[in-house]
């Protein structure tokens, strides 16, 4: 069974309209993450593999941020970790988002998991 994840940047945050948004990282650091993050998910669901790509840099609405994929030989655990993965990643992995507003930019404070 294989499932996956593409997420989307949104143009809304806050309430309020986002034009872009700027992704930094550590790449020794985020990498070091990423990997960590796919070891631990294909041990505890007993994936056959799975695999995490992440951009960064300069993104715009409804470009693909995030890849997940998680091949299991049962489709719950492929499910069930794709989502785990997606929500560990959303609310622990180092990056650092700056959005750009109409006038204005800021930076995204806090992390989420949703």
């Amino acid at each position: 069974a294989t499932a996956s994840f593409v997420g989307t940047m949104r143009d809304f945050n806050a309430g309020d309209r986002v034009n872009a948004m700027f992704l930094e990282h550590y790449p020794s650091m985020t990498e070091k993450y990423l990997q960590k993050l796919v070891s631990e998910t294909n041990s505890a669901f007993g994936l056959l593999d799975s695999l995490i790509v992440h951009r960064v840099g300069e993104i715009r609405p409804a470009d693909p941020i995030v890849l997940i994929a998680c091949w299991s030989a049962h489709r719950a655990a492929a499910f069930d970790a794709c989502r785990h993965a997606m929500e560990k990643l959303k609310s622990e992995a180092p990056f650092w988002k700056k959005e750009r507003l109409e006038e204005s930019s800021r930076w995204v404070s806090g992390l989420t998991s949703e």
